[in-house]
């Protein structure tokens, strides 16, 4: 965590040096936690002052990692895909990986969900937020601060996961008021149609699609004066058509 403040302290305000102590922060870590196959999540002080791993590791303790780019799915390869084929909220019936601590909602699941975001795995999101949300909703109608019931059952924190639908499903990547832009990043998840709305000052951005006949139909309206960037690159097996619904509001 600390290295990617200091990192992006380094970007706002162009101190190099930063970086520069980012990078040696990451490098220490990568070099003192990890063990050759997970990163470890703490080491204990010797009598002469050395440290020891102590052997935890826990399955958010490798989404930090990643998170905060300690490690990346290219610095990192066999754990990367180890992390995204194995966990998740299946690894309770599969067991896999049984000496890893599992995650929880707060922060782990949330981790992992927005590593999967990065990697343009919206599909594996959609099916992971069933897992992970679809037993809290059947019981209470609301989602949890744990994956238990035994702490706040209504969550605001947890709310996040309505976010990822607009942005990694829907396909309302960013929405920048100041500069008026918004971004429009579809990927290719097992639904028929999709539509939702974001409020933006006195306005809002709006945006629906459908499948049909082998076409990905969308269709928005924005804020007037916004200008609009659509990156259809992820429809592989889809042909994008715009349809003529998309007039800006007034």
């Amino acid at each position: 965590t600390y290295a990617e403040v200091l990192a992006c302290a380094a970007r706002m305000y162009g101190m190099p040096e930063l970086g520069a102590k980012a990078d040696a922060v990451r490098e220490t870590v990568r070099r003192q936690s990890y063990d050759g196959t997970y990163f470890v999540d703490n080491a204990k002080r010797r009598p002469d002052g050395t440290l020891a791993l102590s052997g935890e590791r826990t399955e958010t303790c490798q989404y930090y990692a990643f998170f905060f780019r300690t490690a990346t799915p290219e610095t990192h390869p066999a754990l990367w895909v180890r992390l995204r084929d194995d966990f998740g909220p299946q690894r309770k019936q599969t067991r896999k990986h049984p000496e890893i601590h599992f995650a929880n909602a707060f922060i782990g699941n949330y981790l992992r969900l927005e590593l999967l975001a990065r990697q343009g795995l919206s599909a594996q999101i959609l099916e992971e937020t069933k897992g992970y949300f679809q037993g809290m909703e059947a019981l209470t109608g609301t989602l949890w601060e744990n994956d238990t019931p035994t702490a706040s059952c209504c969550h605001g924190f947890a709310s996040h996961v309505t976010r990822m639908y607009y942005r990694d499903v829907l396909g309302i990547g960013d929405i920048d008021a100041v500069n008026r832009r918004v971004t429009f990043r579809f990927a290719e998840v097992p639904l028929t149609h999709c539509a939702g709305t974001i409020p933006v000052g006195k306005g809002a951005v709006t945006l629906s699609w459908t499948k049909q006949d082998g076409e990905f139909r969308y269709a928005y309206t924005v804020p007037k004066g916004f200008d609009v960037t659509v990156d259809t690159s992820r429809l592989t097996s889809l042909v994008p058509k715009k349809c003529l619904t998309n007039q800006q509001q007034q």
